[in-house]
């Protein structure tokens, strides 16, 4: 337990250096709040929507007012973490397991910076763990320490089995991040479905030596959620070419998918900083929130009735 905690705690000060730098800020503008709260009233000045008039106000003062609303901040981001024996592919720094983790853990630190609830479930072909949405360092630091010290009850893969879990779990309107290599079929629909009443984004994590680019000669594999051995021959030109042709088509039925669906995706080599593509696409995604508000006010006219 002693080792654990202190890897929960170099890595929270990896991730919060990470997050009080850029990443807090890209995150914040990243998200637009769920609705509207009402913050006061003022008096009302040429130009306002009239369907702002607030006329209990203005029938007390003999003036009028109009209500003014503020956008709510208040987010819950939920991740949704594949823990499959895939994941473990890798040398220890280019893990996809421990990448995905970091990557969970700067959105977490992200969440608690602003003030979000934050959730995570893990799973393989199962829900491995689960941590309902909350606030607080101590329940961050809680669901850190969690996945650092989980040990999977299976290595296979169920993606539509963790969606549905999600769409199930998930009453309230959320973000939803999926971080997985996505190395399963069958789980289409069920991101589909989920998409319609979320905010989904999709991490993608790959290791470009899971297609062979390295070794020659007969050499024995293991599939790693199976277990099963298999001798291959590495060299094999036709092999590396099919593996290639196999992860690609992986790789381009996603996009088109989430192109489809307007849901947004990201890969991630885990040989690579992810930093600056995690920065890249959330500042990206701001832009496009604000150009989005922007043709939404030019579309409007500017013509406004003045109240009687």
């Amino acid at each position: 337990m002693k080792d654990i905690i202190k890897k929960v705690r170099r890595l929270e000060i990896k991730i919060r250096k990470m997050v009080d730098n850029t990443f807090a800020g890209e995150y914040h503008s990243a998200f637009k709040g769920q609705g509207l709260e009402f913050d006061e009233v003022r008096p009302y000045q040429y130009g306002d929507d009239i369907r702002t008039i607030d006329w209990n106000v203005t029938a007390k003062m003999g003036q009028v007012f109009i209500k003014k609303f503020r956008e709510e901040r208040e987010q819950t981001l939920f991740v949704l973490f594949d823990v499959s024996g895939s994941g473990d592919f890798g040398p220890a720094e280019e893990n996809k397991r421990l990448i995905g983790m970091e990557i969970a853990s700067l959105l977490a630190f992200s969440a608690l910076k602003n003030n979000d609830k934050f959730g995570l479930a893990t799973f393989s072909d199962q829900i491995e763990t689960y941590y309902k949405p909350n606030k607080g360092r101590k329940h961050i630091l809680k669901i850190v320490q969690g996945v650092l010290s989980h040990q999977n009850r299976s290595e296979q893969t169920y993606l539509g089995m963790a969606l549905d879990f999600v769409k199930h779990t998930l009453k309230r309107r959320s973000i939803l991040i999926v971080i997985s290599d996505f190395l399963d079929q069958g789980y289409e629909q069920s991101l589909i479905q989920l998409s319609k009443r979320h905010e989904v984004i999709l991490i993608r994590l790959f290791h470009p030596n899971e297609v062979f680019h390295v070794g020659t000669g007969i050499i024995p594999v293991v599939d790693i959620e199976t277990q099963q051995y298999r001798w291959l021959n590495a060299g094999d030109m036709g092999y590396r070419s099919m593996l290639e042709e196999s992860f690609d088509q992986i790789r381009a039925d996603l996009e088109e998918l989430s192109r489809r669906n307007r849901i947004d995706m990201i890969s991630v080599n885990t040989q690579e900083d992810y930093f600056p593509v995690l920065e890249s696409f959330f500042r990206t995604r701001s832009q496009r929130r604000e150009s989005g508000k922007s043709r939404k006010k030019s579309s409007k006219s500017p013509q406004q009735s003045r109240p009687a």
